[in-house]
């Protein structure tokens, strides 16, 4: 167990460094201000970077308070795959919402995303959900395109409408 959290620890510190450089490489544009393109990408890489030795350390120390392992230790691995699968399911829910979404547009899209996800994980179908699901479309949907202005796909309505 420990050689593996090493193993991610130092995977993810180097992941890091190549997100960094990756986030250097974002061409300089005379039009940005203080902070341009390339700020947040390595804000992010700083972070990743800072919680990779956390990991770490906190693997070493973990290791170090645990004492020295008498004899050889066999661990018997059973895998449980349901939990694989439940996260392909979910990496399927999110590809059909990028399929559908450049054709029934982002709130109808959105809204589907979040009441297919909430079914998938449990929840039961009611009045609830149904207004959970709208309203959080609604919700993203004034955060992302009013408030932020990142346009977002209108789907075929405005052909329908116009």
């Amino acid at each position: 167990m420990m050689r593996s959290n090493l193993i991610t620890g130092v995977l993810l510190l180097v992941f890091s460094v190549i997100f960094w450089l990756g986030a250097d490489a974002i061409p300089k544009s005379r039009l940005s201000g203080s902070v341009g393109a390339d700020g947040l990408p390595k804000m992010l890489a700083i972070a990743l970077g800072v919680l990779s030795i956390g990991y770490l350390a906190q693997t070493l120390l973990t290791a170090r308070m645990a004492g020295p392992v008498v004899g050889p230790r066999r661990e018997t691995k059973t895998v449980d795959y349901t939990r694989h699968l439940r996260a392909i399911g979910m990496i399927v829910l999110g590809a059909v919402y990028v399929a559908i979404v450049p054709y029934l547009g982002y709130i109808p899209s959105i809204a589907l995303l979040l009441l297919s996800v909430a079914l998938y994980n449990g929840k039961r179908p009611s009045r609830g959900l149904l207004l959970f699901a709208v309203l959080g479309a609604i919700g993203f949907y004034l955060l992302f395109v009013r408030l932020l202005e990142v346009p977002l796909p209108a789907g075929i309505w405005p052909s329908l409408i116009g």
